[in-house]
Formats: structure tokens, sequence, C-alpha cells
């Protein structure tokens, strides 16, 4: 068994801020809770006259690692290391604990040990206080064990998890660029259409429709016009206790994402039940759209699933005739962008309607290009979502092996030597 040592013989918890020799009036960064992300980052937008630490705030200094003590704060990661400080000091809420290396020690080390879940479970577990208003007490970081690693391999981790980190920000930087490229093209698409040969139509094929320009030999098509099915479903009698392990996937709004259908969070009604509810079955290539609850506008193409599919009272799907995977994917689209999205705040407008009628959603207006360009657009967009969808998943490993890593690491369980040797 590696040696153990308590994670305040790391780090001093809480210490008071030597700020002599510093006027009081300095400005320095101020950190608010909000300012903290879940998962290590942080910001600061706006400096504060030093003084202030005297009047309600918690003041730390550059490195230190500070740590939200209050609920649900902790429990959702909001912890940060202040290396990047542009000033020597800094203010920030009074929820915050700060714990501050000891010398010959890395307050990169101490920062990825509160990230670490086995530390952030054990401080959940020490939480005082009533509920809404739970605490981590000074006294966790006194109690809290950790494995005894000291001197250069400190650094060694850090470097790890830090190189970990930095390329989880890459990952997420190239997804947040590339939806943006996509609303950009949506745009394009939906206004210039795409010709066979993958351009854009210029302006002067654009005619005025009640849409805006659009290319002159599309149709401008209500909803109900192009639809043979516009109708949602029920929950069940019964409600939660009729749903089953498996049967027939029972499809709600939380299911329903702009990015595609979410299963993540399934549940299933009976066969019996199902063919009960036959006018609200859904069938592969409908588009569904939320149309009550927090998430009225989210909709996607309903793409097929390996068994019988029915939607509840919140989610309505609109079905056209013949309906294509490129008439889905495009159908969606439209609803998507900003031209379905700006006609249902318009349906919502004035705040006493709780949601979409059938009506509101069967007067919803579209530009309906032919066929083949309806697939030609739905094809690009594909494009651009497995590109997207790729950079996640790259994302997405990268934090299965951060966890992994983080854990092996910090724990001794690997040589951190043979882990840096073997990235060279």
């Amino acid at each position: 068994m590696p040696d153990t040592a308590k994670l305040s013989d790391f780090a001093f918890i809480n210490p008071a801020t030597d700020t002599n020799g510093t006027a009081a009036e300095a400005p320095v960064a101020f950190i608010p809770m909000a300012a903290v992300s879940e998962g290590g980052g942080w910001r600061s937008t706006e400096n504060r006259p030093l003084s202030d630490g005297r009047r309600g705030y918690t003041l730390f200094q550059r490195g230190d690692v500070i740590v939200a003590k209050i609920t649900p704060c902790f429990e959702n990661g909001k912890v940060a290391l202040l290396s990047d400080l542009e000033t020597d000091y800094g203010l920030g809420s009074t929820e915050f604990h700060v714990l501050r290396a000891k010398p010959g020690h890395d307050p990169r080390f101490i920062y990825h040990w509160t990230r670490h879940p086995a530390f952030l479970r054990a401080g959940e577990a020490s939480m005082t206080g009533s509920a809404g208003q739970r605490r981590v007490p000074t006294g966790f970081f006194e109690r809290f064990g950790i494995v005894k690693i000291e001197g250069a391999p400190q650094g060694l981790i850090a470097d790890i998890l830090d190189a970990i980190d930095d390329a989880i920000i890459a990952a997420d930087a190239v997804v947040e660029k590339l939806n943006l490229v996509r609303e950009g093209l949506v745009q394009d698409l939906l206004t210039f259409g795409i010709r066979e040969d993958g351009s854009s139509r210029n302006r002067e094929a654009l005619g005025a429709t009640r849409l805006g320009l659009r290319p002159k030999d599309w149709a401008i098509c209500q909803i109900g016009e192009i639809a043979v099915h516009v109708g949602s479903g029920a929950t069940p009698r019964g409600g939660k206790d009729v749903y089953v392990d498996d049967g027939a996937l029972f499809v709600r709004s939380q299911n329903v994402h702009f990015d595609g259908l979410r299963l993540d969070d399934r549940t299933f009604i009976t066969l019996d039940t199902h063919r009960a509810m036959s006018g609200s079955e859904i069938f592969e290539n409908d588009v569904l759209l939320n149309i009550t609850g927090a998430s009225i506008g989210r909709c996607c193409a309903f793409l097929g699933y390996n068994g019988p599919a029915n939607v509840n009272q919140h989610v309505c799907a609109i079905r056209v005739p013949k309906a294509t995977r490129a008439d889905a994917l495009y159908l969606s689209a439209c609803l998507s962008a900003d031209i379905g999205q700006r006609q249902i705040r318009t349906l919502l407008a004035g705040g006493s309607r709780e949601g979409l009628n059938f009506g509101h959603v069967r007067s919803m207006v579209v530009p309906w290009p032919d066929a083949e360009e309806r697939a030609r657009i739905a094809r690009a967009l594909e494009a651009i979502d497995r590109r997207i969808t790729e950079e996640k998943t790259t994302g997405a490993k990268l934090e299965v092996l951060q966890l992994g890593l983080q854990d092996d690491l910090l724990n001794g369980r690997i040589e951190v030597v043979t882990v840096r040797e073997a990235a060279e």
C-alpha cells in the first residue's frame, strides 16, 4: 500500500493573505461564483479595490486553488487554479474555500486532486447545514486522504493532466467553430439553395417571397399543405407506472434535441398500449417537434428505430407523403433554423400560450424546393454533422482517458516517468 497523507499536508486551507506593500485601492481581479465553470475554467471581467477584501469577499493570490463550498456548486465541480491571475491578488465569493500550495508542492497537483471524483464524492458526503444551504466544512480538507506523492513527480503528473485538459479544450473549440459554420451554412442553403455542381445561386436567381429572398423556382408552403399528418400522442393512463423495460419506444420531449434524438433516457410502453395509441405511432423519416414545456421548438428528424415507436402529448410528429431521409433532414433543418424558430416565437407571443397546437404547426411556412435539391441540401448538412460528431467523439474519448489517467496517476498506480516516455 502506498503511503498516504492529508490534503492539508500539501496545502494551506483558507490561509490569511499578506497584502502588505500593496495599496488598499489597488485594482485586483474579481471572480464571483458565476465566473467559475463546472470543470475547472474561470474568467474575470472586472477589477475591484483590494480593500474590498475586508468587506465581505474572499481574498486570494496568484497560484491559489479555489473550491466552491456550497451546494450544488461543489458537486458540479466548480474549482479553479488561479495561475493566470493578471493581478497579484484577487477577490471572490465568500462561498469559496482557498487552497494554497505549501512550499515544495505544485499547486497544479492540488488542483487536479480537487477535480478527482473521489474528492467530490467525499466532500459532498461531509457537507453540513440545512437542505439547499449545505456546505463543505473546512475540516474536510484535514480529513481527506491522498496518496503521498512529493517532489518532481507532482509536476510530471500535472503536466500530463494539463496536456489532456488542453486537448479537450481544443476539441471543444473545434466543435464550437463547426457549430457556427453549420449555422451559417444552413442560412445560406435555405436562402440561396445549392445547384447540382455544389454552388449557390446568385442574387439574380432569387425572388421576393413571404420568407424573404428565395430562389424563384422554390415553392413557399405551409406545413399543412405538404404534410399528410400533424399530430401528437398522450401519456398512457397510469403515467410512469405503465412504462416497461422493453416494448415500443416511447419518445418524450427530453429525447428530442436539435442535434438529433437522444435515447440515453429512453422508456418503453407495452405493445398493447402502443396499439391502443396507434394514431400517434411515429415512422421513419417523420419530423418531431416539441410543442409544450420548456423545450418548445426543439426538433429533429426521426430516422427510424429497431422496432415500433410512439410519442407523448408534448411531441408533435410531422409526416410528408413518401418521405425520404432527405425530406426529414431538410424539414427539421427549416424548423430548427431562424426561419422556423422565429415563427414559433411569434405564435407564442404574448405569454398567454403555454404551447403550440396542431393548427399553429400546420400554419408554419417553409421553403420547399424540388426533391433533388432537398436531397442536396440534406447531404451538405449531413457532411458537416458528421464532422461535428467526429470531433465530439474525440472529445468524449479524451474525457474517458482523462478520468482513467487522473485516477491512476494521482493514486500512484502508474509510474509517471513511464507515461511521459511513452508519450514521447
